[in-house]
């Protein structure tokens, strides 16, 4: 579902599901959307609605709101058929900016084409206007790049060029991608081979921030552990998309330093053997 959402799109996901817990909500709701992209992107609001904060939508969704216990984040929370609508909304957004990728700024739109609910109500109340932060989102493209256009970012001339190495069928720039591996081999790291499994992540109460650090959860009364629900990782080089999947070995496995992660194909070529780059270049084109 979300193949095609940056890694700022996926956590502001992870974060309303977060706020729908400490809610007490049964079902991630619109205001949660806004409260987790709030709390994901706060340059963007900076740029496009410098009068909507994250404490002062907290408190009016607090007053608006009967607060129940806490959901375990163990429990899998769905999304309304409002925050549905908004996910299928962002698409159509990105869609229409020919953007392969949904990005924080799509979900900002769609957001406010869901009007007669919260969300777009206390965006709305705030100076929010669809068509004007159009033209805004327009003029000013996303500084996240899409997970599926890293080639193209690591080019520095054409495909066509002599300078690209071939990578799960996308031209790279030989340079880049020999940037990338030289900064990876300048330690000598064990790499194991892994199937990717979801990963489990501490959450700060206060401010919402992750790291994957799992002993900060010692201090319980300021983090939080939620269980598996980092779900997908990319590889280190070419930003290949690691996933759980029994089905699939280029996506569901990789290799692992115990941090980073590479795929198949770029450990075989520029890990397991040889400087890649010492050697005939017989795949550089």
């Amino acid at each position: 579902m979300f193949e095609r959402y940056t890694e700022k799109a996926r956590r502001t996901i992870f974060f309303a599901r977060y706020e729908a817990s400490e809610f007490g909500s049964i079902c991630i709701e619109t205001e949660h959307l806004l409260l987790g992209l709030l709390r994901e992107e706060k340059a963007l609001f900076s740029r496009l609605l410098p009068n909507v904060t994250y404490n002062s939508i907290h408190q009016e969704v607090v007053a608006h709101t009967v607060i129940r216990e806490k959901v375990p984040t163990s429990v899998d929370l769905p999304l309304s058929d409002e925050s549905k609508r908004v996910l299928m909304f962002a698409a159509e957004e990105a869609d229409r900016l020919n953007d392969r990728h949904i990005g924080t700024e799509h979900l900002l739109l769609a957001l406010l084409r869901e009007n007669k609910h919260p969300a777009a109500q206390l965006l709305i109340q705030r100076g929010a206007d669809l068509e004007r932060l159009r033209l805004g989102v327009e003029k000013v493209p996303s500084a996240e790049p899409s997970p599926r256009t890293y080639a193209v970012l690591g080019r520095k001339s054409s495909p066509t060029s002599k300078d690209t190495i071939v990578i799960h069928g996308s031209p790279w720039n030989a340079d880049y991608i020999r940037d990338l591996v030289a900064r990876y081999r300048e330690h000598s790291w064990h790499w194991n081979q892994r199937s990717w499994t979801p990963r489990d992540i501490v959450v700060e109460r206060t401010r919402g921030s992750i790291s994957f650090d799992l002993s900060l959860a010692e201090d319980a009364a300021n983090f939080e552990v939620v269980k598996g629900v980092w779900k997908k990782d990319h590889c280190a080089v070419c930003r290949w998309d690691l996933f759980e999947s029994a089905d699939d070995p280029a996506h569901g496995t990789g290799y692992t330093n115990g941090r980073e992660w590479l795929c198949l194909e770029c450990y075989e070529k520029f890990f397991k053997g040889p400087d890649f780059f010492s050697s005939s270049y017989a795949d550089i084109t």
